[in-house]
């Protein structure tokens, strides 16, 4: 285990007044079998809020939902606090829900995707199945090319697949592609990375006893440099912050991440 302090914020910056805004932020890590949270702590500005409350979504996220009536031309929120993370790559060992077997919309497999898969299927060494995981993570690592701009959070895993290049939204997205046809189940996973910048996103796949995470960006297994916030089906499930609000206004955003890492 090593010691992981965090810090990470988010500001959105509105061309004009923003009023009504209701928000849900999944940025309130949980523990697990690799991660101990300590001293979390988070902010929302402007505050206080009208309405706050702490609640869990559907897939066990532990998320904020809250309003901001008045109008607003900012809204930024964060969180930090100290993290006991383990070096292995392995979470939760509770039973896979049959859903995370299923495509969803943003990672249905076209012909592109079924037939990449054909082609290096031969090839994966299906003796164990953290093997196919590893495998498959490199092969999506060594198809795509990492571009910022290519995609969007709507693109799905099919039209990355075709562009050849996205963010690790898409890595994760074609990747949770390939690993349901081979039927083993697998989640989308957003959180933070050391050395990233900003958040990250990566999959956990059934390893028959256990979840094991890896990060198709970065062609690894994930290791103390990674805190989870949340978990599902895909980046729709996971998203750090949907919200909607009145005023024909657009944002623009900025993110910051400091991750120290100490024995």
């Amino acid at each position: 285990m090593k010691t992981v302090r965090f810090q990470y914020q988010t500001e959105l910056v509105f061309s004009s007044p923003a009023s009504e805004h209701k928000f849900l932020l999944r940025i309130l890590p949980r523990g697990d079998d690799r991660q101990r949270i300590e001293n979390l702590a988070w902010h929302i500005d402007p505050s206080p809020v009208d309405t706050l409350w702490r609640t869990v979504d559907g897939f066990g996220n532990d998320a904020l939902a809250g309003q901001l009536s008045a109008p607003h031309d900012h809204f930024g929120f964060g969180i930090e606090g100290i993290a006991e993370v383990s070096g292995e790559p392995y979470t939760s060992s509770d039973e896979p829900p049959r859903m995370l077997l299923y495509p969803t919309e943003l990672t249905r497999a076209h012909r592109g995707i079924v037939d990449f898969y054909d082609e290096i299927r031969n090839g994966v060494d299906r003796s164990a199945i953290i093997n196919r995981i590893q495998q498959f993570s490199h092969a999506v690592h060594t198809r795509l090319r990492y571009e910022r701009g290519a995609t969007t959070s709507a693109t799905a895993a099919s039209e990355a697949f075709d562009i050849g290049a996205g963010v690790c939204q898409d890595y994760a997205h074609i990747l949770l592609a390939l690993l349901r046809i081979d039927k083993i189940p697998c989640r989308y996973v957003a959180g933070l990375a050391s050395d990233y910048g900003e958040t990250h996103a990566w999959v956990e796949a059934w390893a028959g006893d256990r979840y094991c995470a890896v990060d198709p960006t970065r062609d690894k297994f994930i290791d103390e440099g990674y805190i989870a916030l949340s978990r599902g089906r895909d980046f729709a499930d996971c998203s750090i912050e949907r919200g909607v609000f009145n005023g024909a206004c657009r944002g623009t955003q900025k993110i910051g991440l400091k991750m120290e890492i100490s024995q």
